[in-house]
């Protein structure tokens, strides 16, 4: 009697701390509160927890009781046709055709869920860089020498039992930071099954992700796993402090077969002592985010660390386990009399070496991807980018940024730290490692998006998007390569074609 007594008060306490209820919905990824409402006080984990914009066509409700008038069940088609051409040495060009459904509703205060499915038929010529043609990270690929056939499934089941606990359910990407890219934990990856517990109290949110990733190795599929905590405070009204932490660990090792780690599990400890504990060589990375925001626009930054030497760092050694990434951004926007302006740049860095491990069932990728910044490591980038709607229907955005990547001397067998899926076993000394070395490729960008919304309820738009982009990937120097892209897309989720 007296253990549910505690229990009781407990929850009561939670309760009355709680400064705001959690609620069940789940806006798509692509949708930031800091520009879509007037709210300065946007939280850095993503999709957040707020009602989303109503997509596609409702269905009848069978309960017709007063209490469930808010419940809703709706469909609409998904559809994605694009082409790209990049006027490089190889003509590079490149195709997308893609459709599919989506589905949903909410079925109580406390419960929500949504799947959107869609089956991508896609091909390149030319060269087949990530960068190169239209990007997309399909779960389930079969690839051939002329064609790739995807399945993309992107489902969440959500559940808010109290008012202070959220439990989601599914398969698709998180991001957790305020910019264009994050050193954390990004979206550039393929959608991947996953658990995750939100919890707040008082000014605290904790966030507990539980990922299940996969690897193609010598053509079959291998498992591995993630543990992500994040604690983020809210210091003030415009003021937020988060921590992170994430462990990736493979089920099996030379020793044993040991599934999902049972000591991962628990929502509250710190993985560093209980990886030293169980002996093990998972790869672990820590982190910081923090923003400041005023009414217009927000700081924000964030710094990953995986491993340093505090001595190594201070004699500017350039020793490679030195290795840390970070970036510091600013964002704004502002309603002009021709429309809405939203505007955002960002200076993002990693030193070699950072994310990668021993192999690919430890590093911090998936799929091939990494989970953080799409270029993986060994890298500095400056990105800027504004958009402005004119109409509800129109709008023009602009992207510019440069990157300057090392590591281009690497081989299959060498590595110059910026491959998260090579190992760092492969690097061929051990200092005199700096952002950039070893082979230097320089890339400037810049394009401009003309996006008009064809049918709003189903969010479905047309684009097309021309460029220009310099660069010294060419063994005869620097060239400029004209680039076009365009089609018919659903827009419920980042596109990232020549975006990095």
């Amino acid at each position: 009697m007296k253990k549910r007594l505690s229990i009781a008060f407990l929850f009561h306490v939670l309760f009355v701390f709680g400064q705001e209820a959690i609620q069940s919905e789940v806006n798509y990824l692509n949708y930031d509160p800091f520009y879509g409402n007037d709210s300065i006080a946007s939280g850095p984990i993503f999709p957040s927890l707020s009602s989303p914009e109503e997509v596609g066509y409702s269905l009848p409700w069978v309960s017709k009781q007063k209490k469930y008038s808010s419940n809703y069940l709706r469909v609409f088609p998904v559809v994605n046709f694009m082409g790209s051409y990049l006027t490089d040495q190889y003509n590079s060009n490149s195709f997308l055709n893609g459709a599919g459904f989506g589905i949903t509703g909410q079925f109580s205060r406390k419960f929500y869920a949504r799947l959107i499915l869609n089956g991508n038929y896609s091909g390149h010529g030319g060269n087949d860089f990530a960068y190169s043609g239209v990007y997309h990270t399909d779960f389930w690929e079969n690839k051939n020498q002329d064609y790739t056939l995807g399945l993309q499934p992107r489902m969440r089941l959500s559940y808010t039992p109290y008012d202070f606990i959220n439990i989601q359910a599914g398969i698709d990407q998180n991001f957790i930071g305020q910019g264009k890219r994050s050193m954390l934990l990004g979206d550039y990856g393929a959608p991947y099954p996953f658990v995750q517990l939100r919890t707040k109290i008082w000014k605290i949110e904790m966030v507990n992700i539980y990922q299940f990733f996969k690897e193609d190795q010598n053509a079959q599929f291998t498992r591995k796993f993630a543990s992500t905590h994040f604690f983020n405070y809210k210091v003030t009204k415009n003021l937020q402090i988060g921590v992170f932490e994430s462990v990736v660990f493979a089920p099996k090792d030379t020793l044993l077969n040991r599934g999902y780690e049972v000591a991962y599990l628990n929502p509250f400890l710190f993985y560093r002592p209980t990886e030293y504990g169980l002996g093990s060589q998972d790869r672990l990375l820590i982190g910081l985010n923090t923003s400041y925001s005023f009414e217009q626009f927000m700081i924000y930054g964030q710094l990953a660390i995986d491993d340093f030497v505090l001595k190594e760092l201070t004699s500017r050694s350039r020793w490679w386990a030195n290795k840390y990434s970070g970036q510091i951004g600013l964002k704004g926007k502002a309603d002009l009399s021709i429309g809405n302006l939203r505007w955002l740049t960002e200076l993002n860095f990693a030193r070699p070496f950072i994310y990668s491990h021993l192999n690919e069932s430890t590093n911090y990728g998936n799929q091939g991807r990494p989970l953080a910044h799409p270029l993986g490591s060994n890298f500095v980038e400056v990105y800027a980018e504004t958009s402005l709607k004119f109409t509800p229907q129109l709008t023009i955005k602009g992207r510019l940024f440069f990157v300057q990547q090392g590591g281009g001397d690497s081989n299959d067998t060498l590595s110059f730290g910026s491959d998260v899926y090579q190992p760092y076993t492969d690097r061929p000394y051990e200092y005199g490692y700096k952002i950039g070395g070893n082979g230097k490729i320089n890339r400037l960008h810049f394009s401009a998006e003309i996006n008009y919304e064809l049918f709003k309820k189903l969010k479905i738009n047309a684009f097309v998007r021309p460029g220009i982009e310099v660069n010294n990937l060419s063994k005869q120097g620097y060239k400029a390569h004209v680039i076009m892209y365009g089609g018919i897309r659903t827009q419920l989720w980042n596109d990232h074609s020549f975006d990095f």
